[in-house]
């Protein structure tokens, strides 16, 4: 009882201590409204801020970071991005914490912000008291909600929105210390968008103040170091890092990554010493795996020449090696093994490292092709150009075109590729020429011998090749048996292979890396295989040469057929085999001097073009002998120069070379003879201007056949076509024009042509349909109507042609019975498709056919538009080049001019 009383006292009791409480947090709460600046005001919204909503932000921003350094991929090949947020890959996988960070800091700014003025104490006040009634923003974690949002930006790639919240920064606070930290990262953000001069201007002026913060040391220096690698100045880039990694507050990630790019920076300065200290210093720092391997490796690569620890790096590299973790970076490790070769002077040993880079690089396409420029390098020194063209050709491939002096490589290359070709061409020639000259029993020897040695070599490659297959198919055997002792149930590990699903899932997809795709067939390994005829049913037939079959044959390299076609046996072959040899040897004369700058292979080659087709035979003396004076005035002899100046003068007088040595004037009479032509063309444009066609086409004639050989040619060809159509008509314009075009379609006027004719046959279908109509004529035979014949519908795409096949089948059913007419289709390539009736016994019964499909064509075609589809026979053998040209238009037209004028 005395409970319950108890209990009835204390409700009302508790319902008015609630109601006071409510009123005093109504009351706290109306007093720290961001429109009223109070100490209490400020105090809650710097604790609400501070230990909420900043904080949940900055952790947001700093998980960012964390995911940032752990799934970030460095490129090694380049220097390491000082920050994260140059890497562009990353910022969409740190997008969602940063945003939250925005978020966070937005929601401070915009529900914490206290901008109004605090009631201002009455009496004078002190310089702390009038500074502190003229600040701006009176949460003081505004400002870092700010910096922590314009830090955000820069990480999700918002660079120009990061840039405006450092600005406003720099407007709102101008007084704080975090100005510099603004400045500091605004400076960052004009480095990303390109602004490098800008970026230069902040720094500067940070450098210059004296109050500079100490607690924000490291992010300036760094950001300096930056700029300095941007601008390619890597010693101070270098000084600048060093310094920043003395300041506090860098985390184990960032001292990692700067000791790396030191090592980089000293690396291509030259400081090869510091380097590689800075590249052990990251070994010391137990870094992930992968940097640690190339911080490895770089050591390698600054290993000079008289210091100590050349062994134990070649230690290191080999223990390296058989480490199978390093499998897919054996092809680094080696190439720094060639490296230290080469600087030890033992060049055959780094050759034999670099070539094993190259072949086992199987992912990392740019050391491939790195490795490969080494080598071809090494090879182009010597000089060993045929060496050099193959790994230059791997170079140019692997390398991505951003690779410093791409486009050097590239001619090189390309000049490298051209002269293996013209030495391969040579050296064939004269080899064959060589055992044609042998009588045939020693020449027969010689081609017996070949064969031998290529019988040899293929049986050696095909017992590797067997012994390969069985340590694989052993390899694989004890992999199921494992498999299936582990706990595979069924009687799979026991049976023939191509019923043992497992074996078969490993095995396809190897036979499909070796083969690639192969029909079931015999022979299938066979790679000598012709097409010699098309079978009965219309497919392609495939067989050997040697067993028959029509065209050029390909014999067996192991029979003396096939060495003995190569042979230049008669004269008429002799004289190709020479023709073939002589612009080799002039092809190779010309890369050496021009491309290569060899001047002594250039010489000796010239000099055997001379030897073998001396005067009078040669087709290229007369440049030759130019070139040899040229070559020999290069290399300082200018006794032979003279003697070949003079044998140029005897033997080839009125040659252009030798009045380039004998006449000063040369040059200037032709550089007149040029302008006499351009003069002329001038004053033929001037008519043209002025209307005058008749002039422009009289004067274009003259010019043409006074200078057939002028650069202006195309020109003059031009002008008159223009002439002509303004004068006469679009169809003669059209043939002045294809003249042009068949003659000189590369140059600037023939496209021009091309594109007139273009818009000709729009504007004018007439000169289309006519062009098609001669073209029609070349493409199909005469007019036969003795063949058998096909009739052939024809519909514009998008019409239902399965209906009207539907519906002319059912027709031939009813009415063409006993014809036995079979309905096929035919694809087309010019956005038509074609229905194929077949066969009649000659033109007349299927022109009868076709007359008897357009007088029902109502019940076959129904609902086609008749402007829609096309009705017409054709030939057999017409019908066979339809079948490869795939475009109805032009025998349509056939059709009309032989068919229907024939009615």
């Amino acid at each position: 009882m005395k409970s319950d009383t108890i209990k009835r006292t204390l409700v009302p009791f508790r319902r008015c201590l609630m109601s006071f409480t409510a009123i005093v947090m109504m009351a706290v709460l109306f007093s720290c409204s961001v429109e009223k600046n109070t100490g209490m005001s400020r105090g809650y919204h710097a604790l609400v801020s501070h230990y909420n909503t900043y904080f949940n932000g900055l952790e947001a921003y700093k998980k960012g970071i964390g995911k940032a350094e752990t799934s970030i991929t460095y490129d090694y090949t380049d220097f390491l991005p000082v920050f994260l947020y140059e890497d562009e890959s990353l910022h969409s996988s740190v997008t969602p914490s940063m945003k939250r960070a925005i978020d966070k800091a937005t929601k401070v700014i915009t529900i914490h912000s206290i901008t109004a003025k605090p009631k201002v104490k009455e009496g004078d006040q002190s310089a702390k008291d009038k500074a502190f009634y003229d600040q701006n923003e009176f949460n003081k974690w505004v400002d870092d909600c700010y910096m922590l949002m314009g830090r955000a930006y820069m990480y999700q790639g918002e660079y120009f929105l990061a840039a405006e919240t450092f600005k406003h920064i720099l407007v709102t606070y101008p007084a704080d210390d975090i100005r510099f930290l603004a400045m500091t990262w605004l400076a960052r953000a004009n480095i990303m968008f390109g602004e490098l001069k800008e970026a230069e201007r902040l720094l500067i002026a940070l450098a210059d103040q004296s109050e500079f913060p100490e607690e924000y040391l490291g992010e300036l220096q760094s950001t300096r170091s930056q700029l300095d690698m941007k601008n390619e100045a890597y010693t101070s880039a270098a000084a600048h890092l060093e310094d920043a990694l003395l300041q506090k507050g860098l985390s184990k990630d960032e001292k990692i990554r700067y000791t790396y790019i030191l090592g980089q920076l000293y690396e291509e300065v030259g400081e090869k010493t510091l380097a590689e200290e800075r590249y052990k210093q990251v070994t010391r720092f137990n870094p992930p795996y992968e940097m640690a391997f190339n911080a490895r490796v770089s050591m390698a690569g600054v290993y000079e020449l008289g210091s100590d620890n050349s062994e134990d790096l070649k230690k290191l590299l080999n223990k390296m090696l058989r480490d199978s973790k390093n499998k897919e970076y054996k092809d680094q490790i080696y190439f720094a093994l060639g490296n230290i070769a080469f600087q030890e002077g033992d060049r055959d040993l780094a050759i034999e490292y670099y070539r094993l880079s190259v072949s086992t690089s199987v992912q990392n396409q740019y050391q491939k092709g790195f490795s490969s420029l080494t080598l071809a390098d090494i090879y182009y020194e010597e000089p060993d150009y045929l060496s050099s063209a193959a790994y230059y050709d791997s170079a140019v491939t692997f390398l991505d075109k951003d690779f410093p002096g791409y486009a050097g490589l590239r001619t090189r290359s390309s000049s490298l590729s051209t002269l293996v070709f013209n030495y391969n061409t040579y050296i064939l020639q004269d080899s064959v020429q060589m055992l044609a000259a042998l009588p045939e029993d020693q020449r027969l020897a010689i081609i017996d011998g070949i064969i031998e040695a290529v019988r040899k070599a293929e049986e050696e490659a095909q017992r590797a090749e067997n012994l390969a297959m069985q340590d694989q198919a052993f390899n694989q055997s004890m992999m199921y048996d494992n498999q299936t002792s582990g706990g595979q149930t069924g009687p799979q590990g026991g049976v023939w292979y191509f019923y043992n699903l497992n074996a078969k899932s490993f095995g396809q997809p190897e036979f499909r890396m070796k083969w690639g795709e192969r029909k079931l067939e015999d022979n299938w390994r066979r790679k000598n295989k012709k097409r010699i005829s098309i079978g009965d049913q219309g497919e392609e037939v495939e067989g050997d040469s040697i067993n028959g079959g029509n065209g050029t044959p390909v014999f067996d390299n192991k029979s003396r057929e096939f060495y003995l076609a190569s042979i230049p046996l008669s004269d008429s072959a002799m004289d190709v085999s020479n023709l073939w040899l002589e612009e080799a040897l002039f092809n190779m004369g010309v890369i050496y001097k021009e491309s290569l700058l060899d001047y002594q292979e250039g010489i000796s080659t010239f000099e055997e073009l001379l030897s073998r087709f001396p005067y009078p035979e040669g087709n290229y003396n007369d440049q030759v002998m130019y070139y040899l004076y040229e070559l020999h005035n290069s290399v300082q002899q200018p006794g032979m120069a003279e003697s070949y100046k003079a044998k140029l003068m005897a033997q080839y007088p009125d040659s252009h070379f030798t009045k380039l040595l004998t006449n000063p004037n040369y040059i200037k009479e032709l550089e007149e003879e040029e302008m006499k032509v351009t003069r002329l063309y001038e004053g033929i444009y001037e008519k043209y201007q002025s209307k005058d066609y008749q002039g422009v086409i009289t004067d274009s004639d003259s010019a043409v056949a006074r200078n057939p050989n002028d650069p202006l040619l195309p020109k003059f060809m031009y002008i008159k076509a223009l002439s002509v159509g303004a004068l006469i008509g679009e169809e003669e314009m059209k043939t002045e024009l294809d003249s042009l075009i068949a003659h000189y379609a590369a140059t600037e006027e023939g496209i021009k042509a091309q594109e007139i004719i273009d818009y000709m046959y729009v504007a004018f279908p007439v000169i289309k349909e006519a062009d098609e109509a001669k073209e029609a004529e070349v493409i199909y035979t005469d007019y036969d109507p003795g063949q058998e014949h096909y009739f052939l519908l024809a519909m514009q795409a998008g019409e239902n042609i399965n209906q009207v096949s539907f519906d002319l089948l059912n027709y031939n059913l009813d009415n063409f019975l006993e014809y036995d007419l079979s309905v096929e289709r035919l694809e087309l390539n010019d956005g038509y498709q074609m229905i194929v009736v077949q066969i009649f016994t000659n033109a007349e019964g299927a022109g009868r056919y076709l007359d008897v499909i357009r007088e029902n064509s109502s019940q076959i075609v129904a609902g086609v538009p008749e402007t829609n589809y096309r009705m017409m026979i054709i030939s057999l053998d017409n019908f066979a080049v339809l079948s490869v040209e795939k475009v109805h238009n032009p025998y349509y037209l056939f059709y009309l001019n032989h068919y229907l004028n024939q009615e």
